[in-house]
């Protein structure tokens, strides 16, 4: 999984809006459920957690949807808990119903909600699976920054392989423990996670015509 982050003093580069597009935070749990295909019951557990979910509608028809964790948050694929530090976010669990997919939803619907909280964050940061390269030009296209691979090491523990960040990156990583690994990172996290819900029976390195180092045994 790979890591990206960015400052609220950093200036979001300008894109162009699709036309028709509104987005709202939502506490409509029935929607939420529809969209994110998850239970009532999860989505009030989200809600209770102080993590906030905004809906992008096109021509008031819900195009995507998104949420943003305060306080805590959860990666499932690579079973990480973590606090997060004081006016920082998390973004997470997007997604851009098939027939609105190309129109420049995510990363307009990305800096919306990194405007919604103003001066009461400072830092966000996000993560994308390597082999969904919409999702990475998507979050590149909003203005986060790559900070490095997520992975999980031989241990089963959250291992991260750093590009070269500030020393008050590396500070903010050290408080969320995404500390640094010296083992090879995993290319492939459908390989390589022991966390998985959801597996496919293909590895997502191949599928893109890259060698995999993840661990091919776990299929």
């Amino acid at each position: 999984m790979s890591l990206y982050t960015v400052s609220s003093i950093h200036q979001l580069p300008l894109i162009k809006l699709p036309e028709g597009l509104k987005i709202e935070l939502t506490t409509d749990a029935a929607l939420l459920s529809t969209l994110g295909n998850i239970s009532v019951e999860a989505v009030g557990q989200r809600l209770s957690a102080n993590h906030l979910a905004f809906v992008a509608f096109i021509y008031n028809q819900p195009a995507a949807f998104g949420w943003m964790a305060r306080g805590r948050a959860y990666i499932g694929e690579l079973n990480h808990d973590f606090i997060l530090p004081g006016k920082n976010r998390y973004l997470w669990n997007f997604r851009t119903l098939a027939e609105y997919r190309g129109l420049g939803i995510y990363p307009s619907l990305l800096q919306y909600m990194m405007r919604y909280e103003g001066d009461d964050a400072d830092r966000f940061w996000i993560i994308h699976a390597p082999e969904n390269k919409s999702s990475l030009k998507g979050i590149a296209k909003a203005g986060f920054e790559y900070v490095g691979k997520l992975y999980a090491k031989s241990n089963g523990r959250l291992g991260l392989k750093t590009a070269s960040n500030s020393d008050a990156v590396h500070d903010l990583l050290n408080e969320m423990n995404f500390n640094p690994s010296a083992e090879t990172a995993a290319s492939c996290w459908n390989c390589n996670s022991p966390f998985l819900k959801k597996r496919v029976r293909s590895c997502c390195c191949s599928d893109a015509e890259l060698a995999c180092t993840g661990d091919p045994e776990m299929f």
